[in-house]
């Protein structure tokens, strides 16, 4: 690579959202390089947010443990639509936690979905908060939604579970996408790989083999399920990487 090529490279991480299957990502991270931007939606925006941060990868997984063990979140009476089932204060917690001990190092970009066509809008670098992590992560009728800027915003993977258009609009001219919620059927609106227009020849996929598991784990999970997750994401990007 000459020089006017490294000056114009940009590695982007794309990050999909996955509940607990996130934990994938968290195995994976350490065995994909350095990125000179990062995209989260949902469980991807917290990792994203962590990775952006410089965390250490260790540190990152035993986060997802520690949810494993202590995030059991209960259920309380719904408010109004946007409003969730599931009582999230531990994990309410454990965000403003993340943003009150980490700052992103590079680039950084939250995908989360507002209004009633779930459209997907970006927000980056300074504009996130804990708000907005949350609300990319605040699945329909579970979790609840968070007003940003006035607009009812909710889970950012809601239309397309792994969005690359995102990394594409900060500036990336590659990109690393780690996507977790491949169960998702083949006509799922905006599938990621259709996102990829003009970027066809410069994404790398890390996904599972196979399907994580039932969607119920992907809101409940074990800390023995959770481990092998990380392993499995470690040992799935090493093998991606070790190929190139």
């Amino acid at each position: 690579m000459n020089a006017a090529e490294q000056r114009t490279r940009c590695r982007a991480l794309v990050l999909s959202g996955g509940g607990f299957f996130g934990a994938f990502q968290a195995g994976a991270h350490g065995a994909m390089g350095d990125f000179d931007l990062i995209v989260g939606a949902s469980a991807g925006a917290l990792n994203g947010y962590a990775i952006a941060s410089g965390m250490p990868p260790e540190e990152l997984q035993s986060l997802w443990l520690h949810a494993a063990t202590s995030a059991r979140p209960g259920l309380h009476l719904p408010r109004y639509w946007g409003d969730g089932l599931i009582d999230t204060k531990a994990l309410e917690a454990m965000v403003h936690t993340l943003v009150r001990d980490w700052r992103p190092r590079v680039p950084f970009g939250v995908v989360v979905s507002q209004g009633w066509h779930a459209r997907q809008v970006l927000i980056e670098n300074s504009a996130i908060t804990v708000q907005v992590l949350l609300a990319s992560c605040a699945v329909p009728f579970l979790l609840p939604a968070k007003y940003i800027d006035g607009r009812l915003s909710f889970d950012g993977g809601l239309r397309d579970a792994c969005p690359l258009w995102p990394a594409r609009a900060m500036g990336a001219t590659e990109i690393v996408a780690v996507n977790v919620w491949t169960h998702l059927p083949v006509w799922w609106p905006g599938q990621h790989r259709r996102a990829a227009r003009g970027l066809e020849n410069t994404v790398t996929m890390v996904e599972p083999s196979a399907a994580l598991g039932p969607l119920r784990a992907s809101a409940l999970a074990s800390p023995e399920t959770i481990q092998s997750w990380i392993t499995l994401g470690r040992q799935t990007a090493e093998a991606i990487f070790a190929r190139q």
